[in-house]
């Protein structure tokens, strides 16, 4: 195993390196409220140069994968891209810096109210419960560090070793067996820190009783801040001074704040209007030839005008993998296998669009030939976190259950050594539960006596339906709305406007997913909308939906759809899903 991880590791610093020694040409448009944006900055990381656009926006760069380009200009909002393997077109879309309403700057309140807090403490990571209310650390007037659960060592046994050098200035005395105090240097007076568990306030009370709270399971912990502040510990008194070590388990967390998916929409009270296209009314904006397909009155009418477009999209990516999806789906595996095989070198160098056929492949239920997919894309990126769980994942829906372990365990491994980023935003918390979901329900096909016993509470409490959205290119831009059952919405915004960060970190990782949980009390029809914004290019973006339920149950079961996003700024209806039915497109 050693011998196979430390291959492993070396062919990603081979990948890595010889992408790195190949320069790439880039090219695209700035544009600002759809007018072109002449003389922007356009400058790569580690070179000095900085280039202008032309009067019609359009530039040309060239950048090595992994550089950052940096487009800006006075007034709107800077952009960072991260060059990727497919990078060749980059149409930026600037925005401005602050928002105006007639001339009048608007900014938004820095005041919130606790409930609002309290509604957005599963999806802030920033937001922390204490014993006299809610603080958000990016508001707070006093300085408080946060240390959430994707990034506490599960290892550790107890509180004491968690909390030893992950806080600059805070001293660890004491051991996991006899107990022990945590101090830190920028208290306003000497003194062990006090702790503030789920509310319960707990304190020294002389130097045979240790206050440190050694029972706690460090695996239960979701979230962890030390306060030093005045500011912060004011409301603890005298007690606070020596600084407030704050714990939130999951165990102690309830209601809205427990990480299941918040029916936020009804706190805010957003109302759906039933305005979102249906799929039927979105085709007719499809180009023609697939237009033609679904007019087609039978199979061999489809086949003529296959070969009747052959010609005009020889050199179309989009056109093959459209042509394949259609006719996999009509159940001829046979012809549309044909169109890909002559067709392979439109494809099988790009990661983007093999990712494409893998998920109407899988869709198709072709699990083993949407494993082969998956493996070339691991080939293709052996340095991209996403790779690994979706290798995993395709190795255990065609029952290798010990492949799906190994690839989990190659992963685990490559972030402890360095070779991989860790993960704090995105997928690294869906690789924990598919790969705990693994070993819950197949643990006995991987080793003998391999089911889990004793499960993290994180991935046992979940009583609901799990959805994960995964999206072929990593620059596609959308908003999801989630409807519930009493026609209130909420919206998850992945755009680089509302989620910057978070679309840098992908980029930076190499991941494309997200995973929502409804909870099982949430119960009727939810529908599912979605408005997509693009993908710096003139290219359709293929989402998959994968959509589990009874998960974690040996009931669990799930259904993959596909959906080809090509009209912009636009909302439109992806799929109705019951709590414990199935996902009716329409």
């Amino acid at each position: 195993m050693k011998r196979l991880l430390f291959t492993l590791a070396t062919l990603i610093f081979i990948t890595s390196t010889y992408a790195q020694e190949n320069l790439k040409t880039i090219k695209g448009k700035i544009t600002y409220l759809e007018g072109p944006v002449a003389n922007a900055d356009i400058k790569v990381s580690g070179t000095e140069m900085i280039l202008k656009s032309n009067t019609d926006g359009s530039y040309e760069v060239q950048a090595y994968q992994g550089d950052i380009i940096t487009f800006s200009y006075p007034s709107l909002r800077d952009m960072e891209i991260v060059v990727e393997d497919v990078t060749r077109i980059l149409n930026i879309t600037m925005s401005p810096e602050i928002n105006e309403l007639d001339e009048v700057v608007v900014q938004a309140s820095k005041r919130r109210s606790q409930n609002d807090l309290r509604e957005d403490y599963a999806i802030n990571k920033n937001i922390i419960r204490t014993a006299f209310g809610y603080l958000d650390a990016e508001r707070s007037a006093g300085k408080i560090r946060i240390l959430n659960e994707d990034e506490i060592n599960a290892v550790s046994l107890c509180v004491l070793d968690m909390m030893r050098s992950r806080f600059p200035g805070i001293i660890v005395s004491g051991d996991c067996n006899k107990g022990g105090e945590v101090y830190s240097a920028r208290g306003l007076r000497p003194g062990p820190m006090i702790w503030d568990v789920d509310g319960q306030i707990i304190a020294n009370q002389g130097p045979f009783t240790p206050s440190a709270p050694i029972w706690i399971d460090v695996r239960n912990i979701k979230r962890v801040a030390v306060m030093n502040s005045l500011a912060n510990t004011v409301s603890y008194g005298n007690l606070g001074a020596p600084g407030v070590i704050v714990i939130n388990t999951i165990g102690g967390i309830v209601g809205s704040e427990s990480g299941k998916f918040l029916d936020r929409a009804r706190l805010r009270n957003n109302i759906f209007k039933d305005d979102a296209l249906s799929q039927s009314d979105l085709s007719k904006n499809e180009p023609t030839y697939l237009l033609d397909y679904k007019s087609s009155t039978s199979i061999d009418t489809a086949k003529s005008v296959y070969e009747n477009n052959l010609k005009k999209y020889f050199n179309s990516p989009h056109f093959l993998i459209d042509s394949y999806a259609y006719f996999l789906n009509k159940g001829e595996e046979k012809f549309a296998t044909d169109i890909l095989s002559k067709n392979l070198p439109l494809v099988d160098k790009n990661a983007v669009y093999l990712k494409a056929l893998a998920y109407y492949t899988e869709a198709n239920g072709d699990l083993n030939k949407a494993k082969d997919l998956y493996e070339q894309v691991f080939i293709l990126r052996p340095n991209y976190v996403q790779s690994y769980r979706d290798l995993a994942e395709s190795y255990r829906s065609v029952k290798k259950y010990k492949k799906a372990a190994s690839m989990y365990a190659r992963y685990n491994y490559l972030v402890a050594e360095s070779f991989l980023p860790s993960d704090s935003l995105g997928l690294g918390a869906i690789i924990d539960r598919d790969s705990e979901n693994l070993m819950a329900l197949e643990g006995d096909k991987v080793m003998e006596g391999g089911k889990v016993q004793t499960r993290l509470a994180k991935y046992t409490e979940f009583d609901g339906t799990r959805m994960l959205f995964e999206w072929n290119d990593s620059e596609a831009e959308f908003e999801l709305q989630f409807v519930n059952p009493e026609k209130h919405y909420h919206t998850w915004k992945h755009t680089w406007v509302a989620n910057e960060n978070r679309i840098r970190d992908e980029k930076l990782k190499g991941y494309s997913s997200e995973e929502f949980l409804i909870d099982a009390s949430l119960a009727g029809n939810w529908q599912v909308n979605i408005n997509y914004k693009g993908n710096k290019k003139l290219e359709p973006t293929y989402l998959k939906v994968t959509t589990y339920f009874n998960y974690g149950l040996n009931s669990q079961r799930k259904e993959v759809n596909v959906y080809r996003l090509s009209l912009k700024d636009t909302n439109h209806k992806l799929f109705d899903l019951m709590n414990s039915g199935s996902v009716r497109s329409n």
